[in-house]
């Protein structure tokens, strides 16, 4: 395909989060993102993205001859750039294990995938910054019950990842519990709550803290076993 995309980085790594964790995963990182989460650490794949136009046929290639055989589309925010639904439709003719990591603001209806991974982004993702009007512009996105419900029927598995702060769990879990309601899903082993955090020692506290939750409520734990592995850095 002529399609293209613009890339921040492809690499082969452990998938760290979710549903497949350990799971050895070519990643496609797509750059651009509509939101603008006071806490992300990412700026060059969102707001001001940087990146190298590569057509679809290209990070086709590559993946084949990674001989792996799931293949992570993530961000930024893949559905942000149309083609990606090109890159999708081509990696299924492969029979490849398709996983799209989304934040639930952008919606490609034609997009189908093996597993939707959906990270809505609860109030604490708002920005703090004046002068500008970002953050009735996040919020307005972020907050999306409706999408949320169609994303999880374009997959064959679903899975809701939640970034929830060991310094106000109650908060962010009543936020959460609010959102999953609005969107109609009681399925919460499928949620998982994430903790904040980048360091293996506050990842490891704040695990310690959600593990509690998630046996009073069901839902499940997050892991973000890359940053154990890896710690921080770009091509994990």
């Amino acid at each position: 395909m002529t399609a293209s995309l613009l890339i921040a980085e492809e690499f082969a790594s452990i998938q760290g989060e979710g549903a497949l964790i350990g799971t050895p995963s070519y990643f496609v990182r797509v750059t651009g993102c509509p939101l603008r989460c006071s806490w992300c650490d990412e700026p060059s794949t969102s707001w001001a993205p940087k990146g190298e136009r590569r057509t679809v046929d290209s990070i086709v290639g590559r993946i084949g001859a990674s001989g792996l055989h799931h293949v992570v589309i993530t961000g930024g925010e893949p559905f942000s750039q149309a083609a990606c639904v090109d890159l999708a439709i081509a990696l299924r003719v492969f029979g490849l294990h398709i996983t799209i990591e989304t934040s639930g603001a952008v919606a490609r209806p034609e997009l189908v995938c093996d597993l939707m991974s959906i990270s809505p982004k609860l109030s604490h993702s708002t920005p703090k910054r004046r002068g500008e009007n970002l953050a009735a512009r996040h919020n307005l996105l972020r907050h999306n019950p409706s999408l949320l419900r169609t994303l999880a029927t374009q997959a064959h598995e679903w899975q809701i990842k939640a970034v929830i702060r060991a310094t106000h769990v109650e908060q962010d879990v009543a936020e959460l519990e609010q959102l999953l309601a609005e969107a109609r899903t009681a399925e919460r082993h499928r949620v998982f709550l994430v903790p904040e955090g980048v360091d293996p020692a506050t990842l490891d506290a704040n695990l310690r803290t959600l593990a509690a939750v998630c046996m009073a409520r069901g839902f499940r734990l997050g892991h973000r076993l890359h940053l154990s592995l890896y710690g921080n850095t770009p091509g994990t």
